[in-house]
C-alpha cells in the first residue's frame, strides 16, 4: 500500500486525495486503501482511496474504462428529503466523467443491503435530488453487476498498463497483420516472443481493442482471442 501511494512519477509525489469525507482507517473487519491513479484529463497522477474490497472492485473496473476522463471518489454530500420528509445527505462513493462529457455519480452496494426496501427509497430520493451541474444520472453497483473474474482482469490490466512496453506492441501490431483467429493467448504469446513482456501485452491489447476476448472469465495463456482493430 505504501510504496504504491507514494509511487509518483518524475520527482513529484502523486497528488492527494480528492475525497471530502474522512475514509476510515483499515480494519480486521474491512479492507480500505488507495492506489495512484492517472487518468487522460489529469495533468499529475493522483491517489484515489477507496472503503471495501467491493469498492477496490468497482474501482478498477471503472479504471478499465477506455472513455474514463476523470474521477472523483467520495465527492461532495447530496442533500435529499427522504419519504418522510427528513432532511439527510449522502456521500455517492465515486462520480466519473466520460470523454462524452457525460457526467455519472455511482453508489457501491452489496447485493443484499442494496435491496432493501429503505435503500431503495433513499436511492430514488437521491436521483431526485441530484442537479445537472453535479451528475447526469446517479447509477447502483453492486457486486452481481459483475464477475470477479472480471474485477481481477481490471486490477491485472492497472498494473500492466503502469509498465507498457513500446517495442512489445509495435512487435504485436506486426505480428497481428500475418495472425489467424481465433487463437488462444498462449499461441498469440509464443508468436510474439517477447519474454514475459508477451502475456502482458497481449492482456493490455485486449483492453484497448488490438484483441477481444470474454473478459468475465479470468485472462490466462488458455483464453481464446479474436482480432480487434491493428493501428
Amino acid at each position: 500500500m505504501k510504496d504504491d501511494i507514494f509511487n509518483g512519477t518524475g520527482d513529484q509525489p502523486p497528488l492527494p486525495s480528492r475525497a471530502t469525507r474522512r475514509i476510515a482507517k483499515r480494519s480486521k473487519y474491512s479492507s480500505r486503501g488507495g492506489i495512484v491513479v492517472q487518468l487522460p484529463g489529469w495533468a499529475r497522477p493522483r491517489v484515489v482511496f477507496f472503503e471495501s474490497k467491493l469498492e477496490q472492485r468497482v474501482l478498477f473496473l471503472l479504471l478499465a474504462r477506455g472513455d474514463l476522463i476523470d474521477l472523483w471518489e467520495q465527492p461532495p454530500a447530496i442533500t435529499f428529503w427522504d419519504k418522510e420528509g427528513r432532511r439527510r445527505t449522502h456521500f455517492c462513493d465515486f462520480l466519473i466523467r466520460l470523454s462524452s462529457g457525460r457526467r455519472i455519480a455511482i453508489a457501491v452496494k452489496p447485493a443484499k443491503r442494496a435491496s432493501r426496501i429503505g435503500f431503495v427509497w433513499d436511492l430514488q430520493c437521491i436521483r431526485a435530488a441530484i442537479t445537472r451541474d453535479f451528475a447526469d444520472d446517479l447509477v447502483l453497483i453492486t457486486d452481481q453487476d459483475f464477475t470477479k473474474g472480471e474485477a481481477l482482469n481490471a486490477e491485472r490490466y492497472h498494473e500492466f498498463s503502469r509498465s507498457r512496453n513500446e517495442m512489445a506492441f509495435e512487435r504485436l501490431r506486426d505480428v497481428l497483420r500475418s495472425m489467424s483467429f481465433p487463437t488462444s493467448v498462449g499461441a498469440l504469446a509464443k508468436s510474439l516472443d517477447a519474454g514475459d513482456q508477451s502475456f502482458r501485452t497481449i492482456f493490455i491489447a485486449i483492453y484497448e481493442g488490438l484483441l477481444s476476448a470474454d473478459r468475465t472469465m479470468p485472462i490466462d495463456m488458455e483464453t481464446i482471442v479474436n482480432g480487434g482493430v491493428v493501428q
